[in-house]
């Protein structure tokens, strides 16, 4: 066939030139490949400033105090002491894993020299580990010895977040391998495969002798990935041994109604289950039941179009919330979490490759350019944990060398990785997914491609190629569901190209392709009013895949820079009343047409006509990711102007209620959640937890308490949440020691939650100030489901 010349340009949009049918579409993925991170280099813009903001926090680390706990758990002596947070309070070691993924990720994505020598040195500390522990383990979690001699012996004593004690161990040991993985994956490190596949067979050791239902006991403990990475390794290694070990290691209860198409999520820890599913999809990949995957896209959607926020984000406390009720998410200082934004890209991808579904690279757009991009300060490169949706609330920030949170490990790993899905290719063809400025080097096909782009504030991109000789090639461009309609435009060369609509998300030029050639895209975009998924009234406005939001006040910012605490992460400013926060009052369906923009400001907008009380008018709306150190507005509460002074009456009684209650509060503790427990001290024998119309419980046939921090070091009331309808249980409640109350309700009321207060004189507050609640049984008896437990002053 003669080439065709460069005048001609062929491009076909539909369904038939993509995917046909869901088996066609799987035969066609097999081919479908991410480029390594050292085929993408960044160009300037928000992404590349942020890569380079992550470089230098990655400096201001010290790769011997994260080996420090490693170094102490192999018998030997650490060259520096370890840092504090987290990497001193159970979860020690868990950061070096994360590391040493940032490290071969900005490695290869920056080609930086430092970043390989600190990879290598660090590799070779693990290295000296793993012969100084004799049997292949190389971790930090404290007091390993011990703790994995009792599970090899099956003695199991496992709870949502600890294995006999300790703070979930195999969640921190998936950081490393993790970090061993990518060290070779990335950047083809040797000696960490080695260690890598030595610590793979320690693992298949220590659970020989255990029983499946053993080991799903042990998974009721969040476990991070586990399952995937040792399916990595069956892939690296080529043995299917590794890939029997990771399905053992998957968690049935998660997975069994996923294959059954329910949504069973609610209340469930979401950043346990979300890597899990991650490698569900792998195992399925690998050879594996093919069906897992079919779960893990049915988790996908659930979480995405049920369970996400605008900007991509999912949970309240790190818990999905009922998909039907956002308004816990509305009103708390606890909202989505980095964590697990970082984990739904990574399972975005995944599915991408089984299935180049437009809905998976609109989704990486959405949570990439709001969430991920917004979760690090352009300045001091700190990292945000919870992303509050509440109108006029703020995150704040980590510190290189104090704060060691989950949300900090996989903070470094996220903006050092941003070229991963920005292409993709198949033998044939070149798919281009997101409009970031970066330039391609395609080594197998000796191409370059290079995007100019200053998107999202001018609405366009531009394609060049580098050839040293003409080729055929299959461009497939994505084209959003955000564009305006009919105003997609692509000139080649100059030349406007005709163009059918895309049915399947991306536009197919199949040519010729010479050196110089120039594939221009007008990316027109509108403004959308897009409600949460609960319909609850809440809206959040969007031009084009960008979240936009509104700067605030920013009194009472006390915390924007994270301090070493245990809970440093979750801000303590005062909570701003709902009432008072701005509206947008008017028909919600014409709202999008009254956001205009605003001349000379790139991605300004105006909402003056919409916004109420009049003092707030002149707010301006500019795209999320640029709002730092501030209290803001991403959600606002839309009601039509004759209901506007109701609506704001109705809310402003049931806010102060619920202020006066914040601002009586000493401590509290959320019982059945992981962070308020572990920070309050949680001990018991014979407990469960559970879930009940969106809120925590938990419950013992023995005991179980927590440590309260009363800071007046005086008496006060003490509020425990109950769920009336229970009754036939029996228990005393003791503070300090000291009894308090026998508690035996009488049910018989319809399923509502009632508070009880009890009074707590001074005489019973210790000299420090602590107060230890404990929930004894009686015998034959259980503790009823305790729901919330509330210190307050003494009403005056």
């Amino acid at each position: 066939m003669p080439s065709i010349p460069r005048s001609l340009i062929l491009v076909t949009i539909g369904l038939a030139s993509f995917t046909v049918s869901r088996t066609e579409a799987t035969e066609s993925c097999e081919a479908i490949k991410l480029f390594p991170l050292s085929a993408v280099r960044l160009s300037d813009g928000p992404f590349k400033a942020a890569q380079d903001v992550d470089l230098k926090y990655l400096l201001a680390l010290d790769v011997d105090r994260f080996i420090a706990p490693y170094r102490t758990e192999a018998g030997l002596t650490p060259k520096k002491p370890k840092y504090p947070n987290w990497e001193s309070s159970g979860l020690d070691g868990h950061m070096a894993g994360h590391y040493l993924t940032a490290l071969a990720q900005m490695a290869a994505t920056t080609g930086d020299a430092e970043m390989l020598r600190r990879l290598n040195y660090m590799v070779d500390e693990m290295a000296e580990c793993q012969r100084a522990n004799g049997n292949g383990y190389v971790g930090g979690t404290p007091h390993s010895r011990e703790l994995w001699a009792e599970v090899a012996a099956g003695k199991l004593k496992v709870d949502n977040f600890s294995i006999n004690g300790k703070w979930v161990p195999w969640y921190n040991l998936h950081k490393t391998f993790a970090g061993l993985r990518d060290a070779w994956l990335i950047a083809h490190n040797t000696q960490a495969r080695d260690i890598l596949i030595a610590f793979a067979d320690w693992c298949d050791r220590l659970v020989a002798n255990l029983t499946d239902e053993q080991i799903q006991t042990m998974l009721r403990c969040e476990q991070g990935g586990m399952n995937e990475v040792l399916a990595d390794v069956s892939a690296i290694t080529g043995n299917p041994k590794y890939l029997a070990l990771a399905q053992r290691f998957s968690n049935q209860a998660t997975l069994a109604p996923l294959l059954k198409h329910e949504d069973k999520l609610t209340g469930l820890h979401a950043n346990t289950q979300i890597p899990k599913v991650i490698g569900y999809a792998r195992i399925a990949e690998l050879g594996g039941n093919p069906a897992w995957n079919d779960a893990a896209e049915f988790f996908w959607n659930a979480v995405v179009t049920h369970r996400s926020a605008a900007f991509g984000g999912n949970s309240v406390r790190e818990h999905f919330n009922p998909s039907e009720d956002f308004s816990s998410m509305i009103e708390t200082r606890e909202g989505p979490e980095t964590c697990n934004t970082y984990n739904m890209l990574r399972l975005s991808a995944q599915l991408f490759r089984h299935d180049p579904d437009p809905r998976y690279p609109a989704y990486y757009e959405r949570a990439l350019f709001n969430h991920i991009l917004s979760s690090q300060h352009p300045v001091h490169g700190g990292f945000v944990y919870f992303t509050p949706i509440r109108p006029q609330h703020y995150r704040n920030y980590s510190q290189p060398t104090e704060c060691f949170w989950c949300c900090v490990g996989t903070g470094i790993e996220n903006h050092c990785k941003y070229g991963e899905f920005i292409y993709a290719h198949t033998n044939d063809a070149l798919l281009v997914n997101l409009f970031i400025a970066s330039e391609l080097n395609w080594t197998a096909r000796d191409l370059k491609l290079r995007q100019e782009t200053a998107f999202p504030d001018e609405e366009r991109t531009c394609l060049i190629f580098s050839l040293k000789k003409p080729q055929k090639l299959s461009l497939r461009l994505r084209a959003p569901a955000w564009v305006k309609t009919g105003g997609l435009a692509i000139r080649i060369n100059g030349k406007p190209a005709k163009l059918s609509a895309a049915t399947n998300g991306y536009v197919i030029i199949d040519r010729e392709w010479f050196d110089g050639d120039r594939v221009e895209v007008d990316l027109p975009m509108t403004t959308t009013i897009e409600p949460l998924p609960d319909k609850s009234g809440y809206v959040a406005v969007l031009h084009g895949p960008i979240v936009l939001a509104a700067k605030t006040p920013t009194e009472h910012l006390t915390d924007l820079i994270a301090n070493d605490g245990r809970m440093g992460h979750r801000t303590e400013g005062a909570l701003l009343p709902l009432d008072r926060a701005p509206m947008l009052v008017g028909d919600v369906s014409q709202m999008a047409e009254q956001v205009i923009t605003v001349k000379g400001k790139a991605m300004t907008f105006s909402a003056g006509k919409l916004i109420q009380p009049a003092a707030a008018k002149n707010l301006e709306l500019v795209p999320f990711f640029r709002i730092h150190d501030s209290r803001y507005m991403i959600y606002w509460r839309s009601v039509t102007a004759e209901k506007y002074t109701a609506l704001v009456n109705e809310i402003e009684t049931q806010e102060k209620i619920r202020l006066a209650l914040e601002t009586r509060t000493i401590d509290q503790i959320n019982p059945g959640e992981q962070q308020p427990e572990i920070e309050h001290a949680y001990a018991g024998e014979g407990s469960a937890t559970g879930e009940f119309q969106g809120r925590h419980w938990r419950d013992s046939n023995q005991c179980f308490g927590y440590t309260l921090k009363n800071k007046p070091n005086t008496g006060g009331e003490l509020i425990i949440t109950y769920l009336a309808a229970e009754k036939n249980r029996e228990f005393n409640l003791v503070v300090n020691d000291q009894f308090v109350a026998t508690v035996a309700l009488n049910g018989g009321e319809p399923d509502r939650f009632v508070d009880v207060t009890y009074p707590i004189p001074d005489a019973m507050v210790g000299a420090d100030g602590l107060l230890k609640i404990e929930f004894l049984a009686k015998v034959g008896s259980r503790t009823h489901s305790i729901y919330g437990v509330r210190l307050l002053r003494t009403a005056q």
